[in-house]
């Protein structure tokens, strides 16, 4: 038999290695598990992992083998561009009848980025008939442009002496869009001294009381179902936007960021574009101001939280929940899936925008959402590519739609990667004037024979070939230019009159749904200047040009929401003088 002493010390070695096994398995589990760790350690640790999550989605999005093969190669590309408009969409007055959808642009181009060579031929048609055509060529800093309906020549400029080519104080002497980009580019160090000092801010301002878990929940991101685990931070809205405030005066004087707005003046001024600036200055009062509106309104106990979503130890979504407003940021960073999108909810004033930027398989999408009121526009573009061997077939639709109108550019690109190019387009003495060659007043003399002839030209497009009104039209539908052309007095043409009316005329109509209203409310609320009572059934809705009553909109949205089962028509009335849309009569029908 064993003796006791010996058998009692085979004992405590064997509870000792129990006793580390443990320990050691628990230390592997505390550091790469979350099973032993507090609420507020995984709050921290998964809202700093947004900035990672971001990066990685966003450059799987980006990352384009084909694109890098362009950079390194000679290569030939061929597009189309079709704008197809449309308004009224969803109506029986839908129709595509404007004269822009008959174009077509086509570009033809051979690329050398290597060596620094760019030539383009673009051409606009109008139902196959060329009505105009321009010609760009870039060799190494030499860039050229030929107009060549009119000139047999390129007119040349030197990347290097542009000030005295266009005479003007403010033009820099070239231009490298890389200090620009390089101003916006943050070091891994500068990112996690960053990351670490605003959570340190987070962690030391905030009890631990008031962070909290819950387990298996499930979320919808990018129309699927996700498991995850929440961890919140609950606040009141004082203490969130004291917090708020802890971290802007943190950033007023943070020297990683302050080094950044030094760069960007330093590239400003090289440029002669930040006389005027000080961007240092500017920043920190921009975040004064933004402390002072918040210290305004720093009043109040509603709920405020901060959730972060968490799958498989990926931070996968972060809430912002205040009593005014709510930001969602989702983030998906998978191999053949990567989706990122922010979203801002203006709960008083009952706006939102959203930004989507996604891929999935082959296509990739950008788009951004914007809604106020019953109101919703969006801006999208949508990538699919196909690629064979050096070739690639790439399609993109870009699109604006709205409540009434749509507007689609479709564009067909094909790319071949070339050993050589066929009819390769060289600059010489003969086809080309190179401006950094010439005195000034030769300069001026030609740009004088340019000017006069280019003139010419686009009065002849413009009056015979392209109809300025229907492309003034599209532009302004996608709200590239305001459309808030002056209408007023018997000086207006009839196609002035035409379409100024048509906006509130399309808005017509009998046994309107008290839904129908509130849609025509929206769209006339820039010009609704007043209302008056007619009779007990009927109400005057009073237009005037930039002219917006929110107390009276308000009211009548608040009359029609509550008399949402009634039907309601309604007219439009003109101006006798000038004949444009000046009222709605809007009449309650009797049952």
């Amino acid at each position: 038999m064993m003796p006791r002493k010996k058998r009692r010390v085979i004992i405590i070695v064997a509870i000792l290695a129990v006793i580390l096994a443990i320990a050691t398995t628990m230390l592997i589990l505390y550091f790469t598990t979350d099973m032993f760790k507090s609420s507020r350690t995984l709050f921290a640790k998964y809202i700093g992992q947004n900035v990672e999550g971001i990066t990685t989605a966003y450059q799987r999005i980006a990352k384009n083998d084909y694109n890098e093969l362009l950079q390194q190669n000679k290569y030939t590309t061929e597009s189309k561009v079709k704008i197809n408009y449309t308004k009224n969409i969803g109506t029986t007055s839908e129709n595509t009848e404007n004269s822009i959808n008959q174009m077509e642009l086509q570009i033809k181009g051979q690329v050398d980025k290597q060596n620094q060579y760019n030539y383009q031929d673009i051409q606009l048609l109008n139902k196959e008939e060329k009505i105009a055509k321009i010609e760009y060529i870039q060799d190494a800093e030499l860039y050229g442009i030929r107009f060549s309906d009119l000139f047999k020549q390129y007119l040349l400029v030197r990347n290097e002496n542009l000030n005295q080519i266009l005479q003007g104080d403010n033009i820099p002497e070239n231009i490298d869009l890389n200090d620009f980009k390089n101003v916006l580019k943050f070091s891994e160090e500068e990112k996690q001294n960053l990351k670490t000092k605003y959570l340190a801010i987070i962690d030391t301002n905030i009890a631990k009381e008031s962070f909290s878990k819950e387990k298996d929940q499930t979320i919808e991101i990018n129309n699927k179902n996700v498991n995850v685990n929440a961890y919140t931070l609950t606040l009141t809205k004082e203490q969130m936007n004291n917090l708020y405030i802890k971290m802007l005066e943190e950033l007023k004087q943070d020297e990683i960021i302050l080094t950044k707005m030094d760069e960007m003046q330093t590239v400003l001024n090289k440029y002669q574009l930040g006389e005027d600036t000080n961007t240092r200055e500017e920043f920190a009062e921009s975040i004064e101001e933004l402390i002072a509106e918040i210290t305004k309104n720093n009043i109040g106990q509603e709920e405020a939280k901060i959730i972060v979503y968490e799958n498989y130890h990926n931070t996968v979504r972060t809430v912002i929940q205040n009593p005014q407003y709510e930001i969602t940021l989702d983030v998906l960073s998978l191999q053949n899936e990567n989706y990122i999108q922010l979203s801002y909810q203006d709960i008083e004033n009952k706006t939102e925008q959203i930004i989507t930027y996604k891929k999935e398989e082959s296509q990739t999408t950008s788009s951004i959402k914007m809604t106020e009121g019953r109101e919703t526009k969006q801006y999208s573009l949508v990538t699919n590519e196909k690629i064979e061997g050096n070739s690639r077939n790439k399609n993109m639709i870009a699109s604006y739609e709205d409540s009434s109108n749509r507007v689609e550019a479709t564009i067909e690109q094909k790319n071949d990667i070339v050993t050589d190019f066929e009819n390769e387009i060289q600059i010489n003495e003969e086809n080309a004037i190179n401006f950094s060659d010439l005195k000034q007043e030769e300069i001026q003399n030609v740009m004088g024979q340019v000017t006069e002839r280019l003139l010419a030209e686009v009065m002849d497009l413009t009056t015979n070939k392209i109809n300025m009104q229907d492309l003034l039209e599209v532009i302004q539908t996608i709200s590239i230019v305001p459309n808030r052309q002056n209408i007023e007095g018997n000086g207006v043409s009839e196609t002035e009159r035409k379409r100024y009316n048509s906006k509130f005329e399309i808005l017509q109509g009998n046994e309107l749904e008290g839904e129908d209203v509130l849609t025509l409310i929206d769209a006339i609320e820039e010009n609704f200047a007043n209302m008056e009572v007619v009779s007990g059934t009927q109400l005057r809705l009073k237009l005037e040009q930039f002219t917006s009553n929110e107390e009276v909109a308000s009211t009548l949205r608040d009359f029609i929401e509550e008399n949402d089962r009634e039907k309601y028509s309604a007219k439009v009335e003109y101006d006798e003088n000038t004949g444009l849309v000046n009222a709605f009569l809007l009449t309650i029908l009797e049952e």
